[in-house]
């Protein structure tokens, strides 16, 4: 009955772990928001002409995030082969469209997801299989997660598009969209 009560302790302490942690942005000393201060990245090309269009981009090459129109950017670090991601496509799903959707919010912030390590055919096909709405580029190699510090995936950043300053980060899954829309309106008052 002793061993049972530790062995109880101790899945109660790592579930607790693993449920709190991740509404931080650190994960076991992890702080995305320094790492994207840090790192002064390129993203990859838009995917589409509707993708250029819709983040203001004067052209079809690769760009920074102060090149965005908009206030605030949300950028989601994700994997096709993540299935913490696959989790997490529906929350992003009502985020982009609540962004959309929203007079205020919809000028002023974008929404998109940078693809990690995974092959075009392997983020179509997640697109597809989650009817993803929002732009997604690729970073194939995994160069700019790298830059930022071998990033987990999901990481969802709120980034500012005048200082390039992540504003917050959030590691893991989002549980709550009108949550994080109320994490994006704070940030956006703050920009």
């Amino acid at each position: 009955m002793k061993k049972w009560g530790c062995a109880a302790i101790c899945q109660i302490v790592i579930f607790s772990v693993v449920l709190f942690l991740p509404r931080t942005g650190r994960a076991f000393g992890y702080n995305a928001t320094k790492k994207f201060d840090e790192a002064h990245i390129t993203l990859p090309a838009p995917d589409s002409v509707q993708t250029q269009r819709y983040l203001g981009l004067p052209a079809m090459k690769p760009f920074t995030v102060g090149q965005i129109k908009a206030k605030v950017v949300v950028i989601e670090f994700m994997s096709a082969l993540c299935e913490f991601c696959s989790l997490s496509a529906g929350t992003m799903n009502t985020i982009y469209r609540t962004v959309q959707e929203n007079p205020q919010l919809a000028p002023n912030v974008k929404v998109i997801a940078v693809g990690v390590a995974s092959t075009n055919s392997q983020l179509e096909a997640f697109k597809k299989q989650h009817s993803i709405s929002y732009p997604v580029l690729n970073d194939a190699n995994g160069a700019i997660a790298y830059a930022m510090g071998n990033l987990p995936t999901p990481t969802t950043l709120i980034v500012s598009t005048r200082t390039g300053k992540a504003l917050y980060s959030h590691v893991g899954l989002i549980w709550s969209s009108d949550g994080f829309v109320e994490e994006i309106e704070k940030q956006l008052k703050k920009s």
